[in-house]
């Protein structure tokens, strides 16, 4: 069976491990997006997922007719929202790939990004692929690997003051030499200064600063797939039956 590759609308990526992989829970890692799309948006991709399961699994059963078949969770739910648990009308589809599958980064013009520091909130097409797969435990879905990423708009994380609310301000900066009047360290010994005589000012060279470090990808934790508010997952699950029958009775 051969995957089916398809490029998403845009929407907003939700706890994106696009620049790194996420290694929490595998020491392997992988990239991952949710991307969040309007309903009617997300249609297509719905669709494809719906008609692959119902398609491979028509297979299936042809080829096996007495195999016991379930259906495993979707790759998208409804967004709910926080605090009344109701569809926004929305809908989150997951993307996910192994490590050794980075995806590419596009720009909006179409141009490869070599660095990025992609976050969530950041506007983004998908650009994936999707693969069935029958698992004893789980049973017969679809899963949406990641393939490459366009930026329509660019949301990057900083480590830097503005993270923590400090703007700029008329005063000290880092590169400045530090005048000292009074008695100075230097190296391992003491610099002492008769206090009686005026007293000079001992310049000490401060060192070039060091790089700033280079932020790391979002590390949010995902939360917990949300239950799917609406009928679609029964519906599926309704067409897979007809499909499949009455298999207790094989």
């Amino acid at each position: 069976m051969t995957n089916k590759t398809f490029t998403t609308n845009k929407g907003v990526a939700y706890y994106p491990y696009i620049s790194a992989p996420d290694t929490k829970f595998d020491e392997s890692g992988h990239y991952k997006v949710n991307l969040c799309l309007s309903k009617e948006e997300a249609k297509p991709v719905t669709d494809l997922i719906q008609g692959e399961i119902l398609a491979c699994i028509k297979a299936m059963k042809e080829a096996k007719p007495s195999k016991q078949i379930k259906q495993a969770p979707l790759p998208y739910h409804d967004e709910l929202d926080d605090e009344t648990g109701e569809p926004t009308g929305n809908v989150i589809i997951k993307f996910k790939s192994k490590a050794a599958y980075k995806p590419a980064v596009f720009d909006a013009k179409g141009s490869m990004m070599a660095k990025h520091n992609i976050y969530g909130g950041s506007v983004v097409k998908v650009n994936g692929s999707a693969a069935f797969y029958d698992s004893p435990s789980i049973g017969a879905g679809v899963t949406l690997r990641l393939r490459a990423v366009q930026v329509i708009e660019y949301v990057e994380g900083s480590s830097g003051a503005g993270k923590f609310g400090f703007g700029e301000e008329v005063g000290f900066t880092a590169d400045e030499s530090v005048a000292v009047n009074d008695e100075a360290v230097v190296g391992n010994g003491n610099l002492s200064i008769d206090l009686e005589e005026p007293a000079p000012v001992v310049k000490i060279q401060q060192p070039a600063p060091a790089p700033a470090p280079q932020p790391k990808a979002r590390v949010v934790e995902e939360p917990a797939p949300a239950p799917v508010a609406s009928s679609e997952a029964d519906d599926l699950a309704a067409e897979i039956a007809k499909l499949v029958g009455d298999n207790a009775d094989d």
